[in-house]
């Protein structure tokens, strides 16, 4: 397993001309010298240079030869991104000393010591040079280049200056609940290029749950689901996983949320109504089967040799055993074969059975190598006179991580609430299972204690079976970002000036190539916006007394605010919005209104763009879809320092309204 870094103190040699012109991580320009890249998350330490360097056609990549076996596919990498993003011919890769221009990969022992395996100095002059003291460092020594280059105020340009970059928690990512829902592979690494594009580095699969059991099993192949990921699809996707510098979780939850086990094998099951059904509101819970018996030998035989088959699919240093809601101590007291069990090993507490079934799966899990990871539950609203061994790493999503930190446990923090992403049941601001961006990153305090290894986003799946993985998709984008930003090096504070950087810095590459004529959400789609600094808005009308609707809500930067046009004006309606100069765009990205309202969610649209303020043309026209999501709509490049949109339609049931959260435009290169 990857240790927590210790708290560093950064020498004088590896500050080098740092030292004493420190800035914050905070995206504040560093005096007198050129402000820090925009990145997500936020550079720790900049000192500003002047001038650029830039990225030229005949730009090359240096790795050192002593290097080569660790850098040189990363290189490879970095070549084919900077092509792809930047429009270039792919950099070659040479053994040669730098030359103007030029991007230096260099594995430097000693900084290790200083800013851990993660941590990278980035020097901009003449070339660029991204020194590291192991290969995961460089790797996001270069999403920062990347993520320079597309923000830069002009292409191919990077503002010169060092960074010295390291992040506060050595457990940086996201849970995804593909037992509920199934998500193609391909979004699976989509989502590993997403995390690594923040420099996230886990990706925890929750594999099998009340409703489906997603890996292939050849020892028990009547449990596994028609829609599953093979043996080789995730062997796969770990290998490519480790390209970008992430480590895969893999889950299997037991004993409970079983059901999908149990309808096929229901002599593992419990028979007691109480452990069977508990029917409350966990879903799936009325379906009989969601507890394994865990009394039963034949019960702990088949969670050994699933664990361990399991566990051999991976090689990474963890293996999740699940074990949350379980029904609880009333239910537990009331299964006749539960107690009698309690009772003839001589337990104190029928909570003391669960523990010594996750003691043994633990011990499995320990003699494969790994590390065993569980949900925080075993001692949820019941006492036990034993507890798992101190060796495991509990994801506690009930509460904060301090408190089993004191017990001696080793943390991350998934709390229920601040850090959950559960759209199937909150899909707006106030709803359980929103993930509300303004007060998580302003407010959460994201402990930095010893024992706490990091934090996740927990996206979990319920009732969203039958909904695209687009709008499921839509609910984390800003999480994922938010929890990067926080658990780096961001302190917090206002999260508009965030949002403006995040939108700036944009997504991973997408999923396949978006079409331009499909305005359906997509994943991955944002190449760049422009900053909405500086911006101003109007509108044909706007709806001040029934609420606030003004027109510059729309480009505020936060989401849950919104322009509406007024109650009582027919369509159609316009926003328009002044860039304060002449840009050079190749789209606009419109999101819905996002406080679960319908009146005003725009249907049919144009596009209008105009230099001058007078001069007007159509860009682009379409209908979007009956959605909360938010969609690009992209057109030929073009300059112009006005944007419009014109609402012909909209979804409410009167068809007169016109309501519009943010507005967006797609920079263009």
């Amino acid at each position: 397993m990857v240790p927590r870094p210790a708290r560093l103190v950064l020498s004088a040699a590896v500050l080098g001309p740092l030292a004493g012109l420190l800035v914050s991580a905070a995206p504040a320009p560093a005096e007198p010298g050129n402000p820090a890249p925009v990145t997500v998350p936020a550079i720790r330490h900049w000192t500003g240079g002047a001038g650029s360097w830039e990225l030229v056609p005949g730009s090359r990549i240096v790795v050192d030869p002593r290097d080569s076996r660790e850098l040189h596919p990363l290189a490879r990498l970095l070549a084919d991104e900077l092509a792809e993003q930047e429009g270039i011919p792919r950099p070659r890769i040479v053994s040669a000393p730098a030359r103007p221009h030029d991007i230096r990969l260099d594995l430097d022992a000693g900084l290790a010591g200083d800013v851990g395996d993660e941590g990278y100095r980035l020097e901009v002059g003449e070339t660029v040079t991204i020194a590291a003291g192991a290969r995961d460092g460089a790797f996001y020594g270069t999403r920062t280049l990347l993520q320079a280059l597309r923000t830069s105020d002009a292409a191919g340009m990077v503002a010169r200056g060092t960074a010295v970059d390291w992040p506060t928690f050595a457990d940086r990512g996201q849970m995804l609940d593909v037992g509920r829902k199934y998500f193609p592979v391909d979004y699976l690494k989509q989502q590993i290029r997403q995390q690594a594009w923040f420099k996230l580095n886990t990706f925890h699969l929750h594999l099998s749950d009340w409703n489906g059991f997603r890996v292939e099993s050849e020892l028990y192949p009547e449990i596994v689901s028609p829609q599953h990921y093979t043996k080789a699809e995730l062997r796969d996707l770990e290998a490519y996983a480790a390209t970008y510098g992430v480590t895969i979780v893999p889950e299997i939850d037991l004993p409970g949320h079983a059901a999908a086990i149990s309808a096929a094998r229901p002599d593992l099951a419990f028979q007691c109504e109480t452990m069977s059904r508990p029917n409350n509101s966990w879903e799936g819970s009325d379906r009989g089967g969601w507890t394994l018996d865990y009394t039963k030998p034949a019960t702990r035989e088949f969670s050994r040799r699933l664990v361990a088959e399991v566990a051999a699919i991976f090689d990474s240093p963890y293996l999740h055993i699940g074990t949350d809601e379980v029904p609880l101590r009333p239910a537990q007291e009331a299964c006749p074969e539960l107690a009698a069990y309690q009772h003839e090993r001589g337990y104190p507490y029928v909570g003391d059975v669960l523990v010594e079934y996750i003691t043994e799966l633990d011990e499995m899990v320990y003699a494969a190598g790994k590390t065993t990871q569980l949900w925080q539950w075993w001692d949820f609203q019941q006492p036990t006179s034993i507890d798992p061994p101190t060796r495991v790493v509990v994801n506690e999503w009930l509460s904060p991580p301090a408190g089993r930190v004191a017990q001696g446990y080793r943390t991350i923090g998934v709390q229920d609430g601040p850090l959950y992403v559960s759209p199937g049941f909150g899909a707006a601001p106030g709803s359980y299972g929103f993930f509300d961006v303004r007060t998580t990153y302003r407010d959460y305090p994201f402990w930095d204690i010893d024992g706490v290894l990091g934090y996740h986003v927990a996206r979990w799946s319920d009732r969203t079976q039958q909904l695209p993985v687009g709008w499921v998709d839509y609910f984390a984008r800003r999480p994922l970002a938010v929890v990067a930003d926080r658990t780096w090096a961001a302190p917090g504070g206002d999260v508009r000036p965030f949002l403006d950087r995040f939108d700036r810095v944009g997504d991973a590459n997408p999923v396949g190539t978006p079409d331009p004529a499909d305005l359906a959400s997509e994943i991955g789609a944002n190449t760049g916006m422009l900053s909405q600094a500086g911006w101003t808005a109007s509108a044909s009308d706007e709806e001040t007394a029934g609420e606030d609707g003004r027109a510059v809500n729309a480009v505020d930067n936060d989401p849950y605010t919104h322009w509406h046009s007024r109650y009582d004006t027919p369509l159609p309606h316009r926003l328009d919005v002044d860039l304060g100069a002449v840009q050079r765009i190749a789209g606009v990205r419109y999101m819905p209104r996002q406080d679960g309202g319908v009146n005003g969610k725009v249907r049919d649209f144009e596009v209008l763009v105009s230099a001058d303020g007078s001069d007007w043309r159509t860009v682009a026209s379409g209908t979007f879809a009956e959605d909360r999501t938010e969609f690009i709509v992209p057109f030929a490049a073009t300059e112009a320092r006005h944007v419009a949109l014109r609402v012909l339609s909209e979804y409410g049931v009167s068809n007169r309204f016109a309501a519009v959260a943010e507005f967006d435009v797609v920079r263009a290169r």
